[in-house]
């Protein structure tokens, strides 16, 4: 019997069914299973841009391999959630390892190593990835290569034609209603990160001391692991300090207790609302910004000791640049 309705039988439960996923895909090079593992009308959603139905999901995966033809996928954890009878929520977080000796996606091969995450939130039903939103450490991969985000975000625009005809990033004017309803669960370990980052978003700074080891170890956008929550309070505040007025959204929550795992949780959100602050993009210019971010961590006996918060500051840049037009 399936774990769920709608799946097949040989799946033990959904961490073998995502786990088969990314094996097929990458592991495996099987790039024509997407045909068969995803809807064929399914959304991936990122900072980048949004993709529709399975064809274009396989042209972006083909650009990642030629790019990247060595990379190597490396799972490091996954919690889920049932989201209806025959459909369940996933978040899951990858290392990737890679080197850059492919043209396409970052120009020229360089031959540069690579070490990067991708956080993910997954819905799937009836034996099918459905609806996906990834965040690529962008920033990390960037550096790699020796581009700022700022600048690489500039060079697209000309790169794809100028800001008539370049690839938007996600805003809410490019993105669509999500194609379910599902937000997660009601586990108090998700509720707990939940909770912690409305207040930060909300100016109670204060709460990260309450809620993080003193130690935490902390994983931040262009591959940036920094020590203790002092670090955690520098890294938030630059954040809200370039959109002080923005209205912060958490989307999606889960949290997970497993034996012998530490308790964890994941939060997709959205900080919406126009870059008016100094923070992380310079000056304000006023243009109307979609951050999606994704946090993921792990408690311990003195609260959150790890923390995995990705963002993608080259499609936020490239939002401001098109807003003002400073291509």
């Amino acid at each position: 019997m399936s774990f769920l309705p709608g799946f097949e039988e040989g799946w033990r439960d959904a961490p073998h069914f995502m786990s088969a996923v990314t094996q097929d895909i990458w592991g495996d090079r099987r790039l024509d299973r997407i045909r068969r593992l995803y809807a064929e009308d399914a959304v991936l959603r990122t900072p980048e841009g949004l993709l529709r139905g399975r064809d274009a999901i396989l042209a972006e995966a083909h650009a990642r391999l030629a790019a990247f033809p060595d990379m190597d996928v490396l799972p490091e954890d996954m919690i889920w959630a049932q989201s209806g009878y025959k459909s369940f929520t996933a978040a899951e977080r990858h290392y990737v390892s890679a080197t850059h000796d492919g043209p396409g996606l970052y120009g020229a091969p360089t031959g540069a190593p690579l070490g990067y995450r991708m956080l993910t939130d997954s819905w799937c039903r009836g034996d099918e990835v459905a609806e996906v939103w990834r965040v690529t450490d962008r920033a990390a991969i960037l550096k790699a290569l020796g581009h700022t985000p700022e600048g690489w975000a500039r060079a697209s625009i000309k790169a794809e034609g100028g800001p008539e005809d370049c690839v938007l990033p996600l805003t809410s004017e490019t993105d669509l209603p999500p194609r379910h309803s599902a937000t997660g669960n009601e586990d108090s370990w998700g509720q707990v990160l939940s909770d912690t980052l409305r207040r930060i978003m909300a100016g109670e700074v204060s709460v990260i001391g309450r809620q993080y080891d003193r130690a935490a170890e902390l994983a931040y956008p262009g591959g940036e692991t920094v020590i203790g929550h002092t670090e955690a309070e520098r890294f938030w505040t630059a954040l809200r300090a370039s959109l002080p007025t923005a209205q912060f959204t958490v989307q999606h929550v889960i949290g997970v207790e497993e034996k012998p795992e530490s308790p964890r949780a994941s939060v997709r959100w959205v900080l919406e609302g126009r870059h008016d602050g100094f923070g992380l993009f310079g000056a304000p210019t006023g243009a109307p910004l979609l951050v999606m971010g994704i946090t993921q961590v792990a408690f311990g006996p003195r609260g959150i000791y790890r923390d995995w918060t990705l963002f993608d500051p080259a499609a936020v840049w490239k939002q401001i640049l098109l807003a003002t037009g400073s291509v």
